[in-house]
């Protein structure tokens, strides 16, 4: 029963009350419309100025870590709230670990359920822990508030667009028995973090990140996008690296994404960034996925830095789906980078394509390598052209530290079918 149902009631019982005297029907008739319109005034007052805001510990974060969250809620008004429910749009369980959640309607997302008295000018804050299981961009909210007047007949709604995202990187790990880093064209090995960047090769743009020299912002594009942006500068160096990395799980796109093989490859690509920029060795980024407007397959030219590293793993948090061969990424590549970029391509599955690809970059006089998790023996003979790498045991791309890679010969035997 509603409380205009209630108002409604009490008023026809106050007017018969009225017309025929009874005292008693009047008295209850008022009490009545009293109690409803007083339950109508709060279920319309009761949501005003209630501030709803979530705080992340990080709002980026490595596969396998917790990360904190906060949920604060505000009563900015002397009217206290009784009861309130926060309903909380959150990633599936699956993808944020122990948190206590309910179902949702819609697929792969979850509610997170909170129930609270707010006092007049008070603020409640609850604490949980994130469990990182799976790497991606998560997005938390909108949130729905319900709120029941005091005698708990008129229940109002409302929804918050407060949205907050989370994103997740793959985790990263030390990588050995890659041979790296490799020499320079004169024959030595490059010194750590030495970096001349030519300012005349610009490539593009890239968003702001703390850390980043002013001189390198682009003016022209944050006026036009409001955001701050900097310019992708094509350094010289003495020796560089381009992680080239294949999305392409399987044989064919009707045989759909093999998940483990994805962040077996995502993981191990993004380890070796990191290992490089460990080693002040520049390194840049390619893959088999839409770049920006005008790159049918994503291209980051080499750099040297924290923020530069940052940049790759935001790609790398949402790669999920291949776009395009891969042998078309290796192909771009050539025409991207300058006679001392060495390329490390990593490949779950790869085709005769590809190994026809990376050996058209080794005839270029570029010296090519290759990170595997499955060769074949009828590709044998490019294990003989081209330095070839396999984990000796499966990636442990969720709670794994160390990837251990020993090179492939052509022998079968040492080839995993």
């Amino acid at each position: 029963m509603s409380s205009k149902t209630i108002v409604i009631i009490g008023l026809l019982m106050l007017i018969s009350g009225a017309v025929f005297d009874i005292e008693s029907a009047s008295l209850g008739g008022a009490y009545l419309a009293a109690i409803g319109l007083l339950g109508r005034w709060y279920s319309r007052a009761c949501l005003k100025h209630i501030h709803y805001t979530r705080k992340f510990e990080s709002t980026r974060a490595f596969l396998g870590d917790s990360v904190g969250l906060e949920i604060s809620v505000e009563n900015r008004k002397p009217l206290p709230v009784i009861a309130i429910s926060c309903l909380d749009e959150v990633p599936d369980k699956r993808k944020i670990g122990s948190i206590e959640l309910e179902a949702h309607s819609r697929p792969g997302r979850s509610v997170l359920k909170n129930k609270m008295h707010i006092g007049s000018f008070q603020r409640v804050e609850r604490r949980f822990t994130i469990n990182c299981l799976s790497r991606g961009s998560f997005r938390f909210g909108p949130v729905s508030l319900r709120c029941i007047d005091p005698i708990g007949i008129e229940a109002t709604r409302a929804t918050l667009d407060t949205v907050d995202t989370l994103l997740v990187y793959p985790r990263l790990q030390s990588v050995h028995g890659l041979p790296f880093p490799r020499r320079d064209p004169s024959g030595g090995v490059p010194e750590r973090g030495w970096i001349n960047p030519d300012p005349t090769q610009i490539v593009g743009v890239k968003p702001y990140y703390n850390g980043v020299p002013l001189n390198q912002i682009a003016w022209k594009q944050t006026a036009k996008s409001g955001s701050l942006k900097t310019r992708m500068i094509m350094p010289s160096f003495h020796s560089q690296v381009i992680i080239c990395m294949s999305v392409s799980t399987a044989g064919h796109a009707w045989d759909g994404i093999d998940s483990d093989s994805l962040e077996s490859i995502v993981s191990i690509s993004a380890s070796l960034c990191n290992s490089l920029l460990n080693q002040g060795i520049p390194f840049g980024f390619a893959a088999n996925v839409p770049g920006n407007r005008r790159q049918r397959h994503l291209f980051i030219p080499p750099g040297l830095s924290m923020a530069h590293l940052r940049y790759i793993l935001d790609h790398l948090a949402n790669i999920f789906v291949p776009w395009g061969k891969f042998s078309e990424t290796l192909t771009q590549i050539s025409g991207n980078v300058s006679e001392n970029t060495e390329v490390i391509a990593v490949m779950p599955k790869p085709s005769l394509t590809d190994w026809i690809a990376l050996k058209g970059l080794s005839s270029k006089g570029l010296p090519v390598s290759a990170v595997v998790l499955e060769a074949y023996p009828e590709h044998g003979e490019f294990l003989e052209q081209i330095p070839v790498f396999k984990p000796i045991e499966p990636v442990d791309w969720l709670e794994g530290e160390v990837i251990m890679l020993e090179r492939l010969v052509s022998d079968c035997a040492s080839i995993s079918k």
